[in-house]
């Protein structure tokens, strides 16, 4: 059951928010989310300002012949969110190079992490694919938490989420939220390998560490870097000892400690928040249509330092600024216009700039627009 309408294209617009419904809200006080939940958090997704909620795959339990299933698209519908029951039905193009592959090989020998050149020039390829339209995502309930992944999660914890939410949202295609890094989820930290629900653990941990020998301590490390369960723990909705998230004492997988500090209470009434942020970036990419669909200029291709490009509309163009390091960075850029507008920065800034020369703080993004 799905509210698309396949006569428009209207999912070029839109914003998408992938639920994994096991682990989004408990209804019924058994430690596993529902249906119900979900239907129970409708207000909290619609006030984020997305337009659908998609799901990728459906477990076993869940069916969308289940009569709570079309109370949840009756009840998303009836506040301008569409349902979409599985990604695949999206006329989108969801390329998965950018992600973290889950063969066994990678548990025993971790990949290198992926340079800021190697993701930009990922990002020109699906550029340069003009007959496709892409969705723009950092990852969803099979890889670990991009915040963990790409940001930083100490001191820079704030501003580095905003940065990706920054690059999320500006880039062309459509951008695809997986829940909770609207808050800035970070990867959880399992203490023990019977702390983890993910298959791959299982099956690696049995097949091979076990039979070869191989150092347990060094196995945890690398799951508690790659495995999908930190993409899956429970959605944090408070500071409470179950996160908001059930009634029961238990959960069917572990809540992630940081909930104390990372939830939905906490950031909702927070202008300075990393939720806040997400909201106000929503809305400028719904109010600047030159930012869905101008082309994607990227101005230093080769450095992994700063991601800076422009998005060229027919009557506006958008500079885009991101400080990838926990250092200050300078950078210098032409522009047309001699005074940039402000639209939104993770730091204090002037709502007009006329030079061209930027020093951005650690972690910083701003995105300026000015006409042609």
């Amino acid at each position: 059951m799905s509210s698309i309408n396949s006569g428009s294209e209207w999912w070029k617009e839109a914003v998408l928010y992938q639920i994994y419904p096991q682990s989004f809200k408990d209804s019924d006080k058994d430690g596993i989310g529902d249906w119900q939940g979900i239907i129970s958090k409708l207000d909290y997704l619609q006030s984020l300002g997305i337009d659908a909620i998609c799901f990728r795959p459906f477990l076993s339990q869940f069916s969308q012949q289940d009569s709570a299933f079309e109370q949840l698209v009756k009840e998303a519908n009836s506040r301008g969110l569409k349902v979409i029951a599985s990604r695949a039905d999206l006329p989108i193009s969801f390329q998965t190079d950018h992600l973290i592959l889950r063969e066994s090989s990678n548990f025993l020998n971790p990949p290198p992490a992926l340079k800021l050149s190697e993701l930009k020039r990922i990002f020109r390829k699906r550029e340069q694919a003009k007959d496709d339209w892409n969705c723009v995502y950092w990852g969803d309930h099979d890889t670990p938490r991009v915040l963990s992944r790409f940001g930083n999660t100490s001191k820079f914890e704030n501003e580095s989420a905003k940065m990706l939410g920054m690059i999320l949202l500006t880039l062309k295609g459509t951008p695809l939220i997986y829940q909770g890094d609207e808050l800035g989820m970070s990867n959880c930290a399992f203490n023990a390998i019977g702390e983890f629900k993910d298959e791959k653990v299982g099956e690696v941990y049995e097949s091979v560490i076990k039979k070869i020998g191989i150092d347990e301590q060094a196995f945890l490390r690398v799951c508690n870097q790659i495995s999908v369960d930190h993409a899956r723990t429970p959605m944090p909705w408070d500071n409470t000892e179950m996160a908001g998230f059930t009634e029961s004492t238990s959960t069917w997988l572990k809540i992630n400690p940081s909930n104390t500090r990372i939830n939905v209470a906490s950031q909702e009434n927070n202008t300075d928040s990393i939720l806040s942020f997400y909201k106000s970036l929503i809305h400028i990419r719904k109010e600047h249509p030159d930012l869905v669909y101008g082309d994607y200029n990227d101005l230093r291709p080769n450095c992994n330092k700063i991601f800076a490009y422009k998005r060229i509309g027919k009557d506006f163009t958008y500079l885009v600024l991101n400080n990838w390091t926990n250092k200050t960075q300078s950078f210098s850029v032409k522009c047309k216009a001699s005074v940039l507008n402000l639209l939104l920065s993770n730091y204090p800034n002037e709502s007009q700039y006329e030079s061209h020369t930027f020093e951005l703080q650690p972690y910083e993004c701003r995105i300026y627009e000015y006409a042609h």
